[in-house]
């Protein structure tokens, strides 16, 4: 769910920077930059943030105050690692605002529900099944990447919803209701286009797939 262009209140706003600026920082401290400099991250993290930009300006809207489009954050978790991700989910969030001129507000909250959390939900999943679940490709490939996808996606509807009512008013019933139908239905792409990028990713880049450990899943 897109929260970038609603007209939030100020202490909502206010109180998602807050959270949103310390974890920034957090993550821009600890991605290793000379690493990335020099791996194989450097070519494929900003194709990557490209992509994604063009798949936020993909953007439809049903009522006044819900609009949507597809995520690919759990996406880039995955292939880029928990710290980075956030980072270039920041930027992604930056240069979506300038180019739809949303308010800058609104980018802390942005970045919370559409970047921090569903990168989180993924990365939870994903430890879940290392502890839980035999080390198969088709785990990461289908509970991870297909499954975890959805469900980051569904993490990010639940908290549009929540804003929604929380912030603006809106019935429950509406916010909970119709319009987390629309995200159970694009959850499924969201899922679809998940798996596909990772277990391709997997199978003939692993190297571009942080998360990927060949010699644990292919042994």
């Amino acid at each position: 769910m897109d929260l970038s262009r609603l007209a939030l209140p100020d202490a909502w706003t206010l109180a998602s920077w807050i959270v949103a600026l310390p974890l920034l920082a957090l993550a821009a401290c600890k991605v290793r930059w000379r690493e990335v400099a020099s791996g194989p991250a450097a070519q494929v993290w900003p194709a990557a943030l490209a992509a994604l930009v063009a798949l936020w300006s993909i953007r439809g809207s049903v009522e006044p105050h819900f609009a949507f489009h597809l995520s690919g954050i759990a996406a880039l978790a995955l292939a880029s690692g928990p710290w980075l991700a956030l980072v270039g989910g920041a930027v992604v969030v930056a240069v979506t605002l300038a180019l739809g001129g949303a308010p800058w507000a609104n980018a802390g909250i942005a970045w919370l529900a559409g970047v921090a959390l569903p990168a989180g939900v993924v990365l939870a999943v994903l430890a879940t099944t290392r502890r839980l679940l035999p080390p198969n490709f088709f785990v990461y490939a289908i509970v991870v990447a297909f499954f975890g996808g959805a469900a980051s996606y569904l993490a990010t509807g639940m908290a549009g919803a929540a804003v929604l009512v929380g912030a603006l008013g809106v019935p429950a019933g509406l916010a909970f209701g119709d319009y987390l139908i629309y995200v159970g239905t694009l959850a499924f792409g969201e899922a679809t286009l998940t798996g596909m990028l990772i277990s391709l990713g997997a199978v003939y880049r692993p190297a571009w797939v942080a998360t990927f450990d060949a010699d644990r899943y292919f042994g």
